[in-house]
């Protein structure tokens, strides 16, 4: 075979070639060149997502129903307000969960979380925020190219830092803007432990797209799945959704 390099790329292979695999394998190299100059550039990916999702509102409210491998059916409550305070509520049948994030302090279950709890709860508040939580931390953003989600769609994946010891890896479909999974590496003791979340089930609401399921996995396990009835984008909550423990960001005594 013989491409003459002259000419222009799609010029390239001439009549020389003298079989039809290598007249397919040169057809191919310029196809996959072409791909390859079409890619969007990071910043095309993240100007999509905001253009998808819209601009960040004050503060969001989610609830619906989640479903644990160990408790099994409950009620989910979560609570966001931009930029750093996060609360959690899932109530299930014999057990609860109860989470709060306010800037640099977390309590699990009404009790100061330990660094592992922190960097879990960090996590939910991220998660609950996306996309802004990766667009607001797009000058820290990496590009990890190309990957295949679950669901077999071409994907770009960005990675972004959450904390010193988290970060968060964002699977963006290139097509639509639509963020379909976070996988999230925490580091400790020199140990990586991943958690990720599948998204699915988009729905379009009020100018906005959102994400009606979630599924939960850890170290590649599946550990539940969440359905999200309802979104409420708010342009605030009052702090005292929050209590007790948002109390304790102004310095004074929560009292349960």
């Amino acid at each position: 075979m013989v491409c003459d390099n002259r000419y222009p790329r799609t010029d390239r292979c001439v009549p020389a070639v003298k079989s039809i695999r290598a007249l397919l394998l040169c057809i191919l190299s310029v196809l996959l060149s072409g791909q390859a100059f079409a890619a969007d550039s990071l910043q095309q990916i993240l100007d999509k997502v905001a253009s998808v999702y819209g601009p960040a509102p004050g503060a969001i409210r989610e609830t619906g129903t989640t479903f644990s491998v160990l408790e099994g059916e409950g009620s989910l409550l979560r609570l966001y307000k931009f930029p750093d305070k996060f609360h959690i509520e899932i109530a299930y049948a014999v057990a609860s969960e109860d989470r709060t994030m306010i800037g640099a302090k977390a309590w699990n279950k009404r009790v100061p979380a330990n660094p592992m709890s922190r960097g879990a709860i960090a996590l939910q508040a991220a998660r609950i925020a996306l996309p802004w939580s990766l667009l607001s931390r797009q000058s820290e953003a990496v590009d990890r190219g190309t990957a295949t989600a679950p669901d077999g769609r071409t994907v770009r994946v960005i990675e972004v830092p959450l904390e010193e010891a988290l970060r968060m890896l964002v699977d963006v479909d290139p097509q639509t803007g639509y963020v379909l999974r976070t996988r999230s590496i925490y580091v400790m003791g020199g140990t990586a432990v991943e958690f990720s979340t599948v998204f699915s089930d988009f729905r379009k609401e009020g100018g906005r797209v959102r994400a009606a399921r979630e599924e939960q996995f850890a170290a590649g396990a599946k550990t539940g799945y969440s359905f999200i009835e309802k979104v409420e984008y708010l342009e605030s909550i009052p702090d005292s959704e929050f209590a007790p423990w948002a109390l304790a960001d102004s310095g004074q005594v929560a009292i349960d």
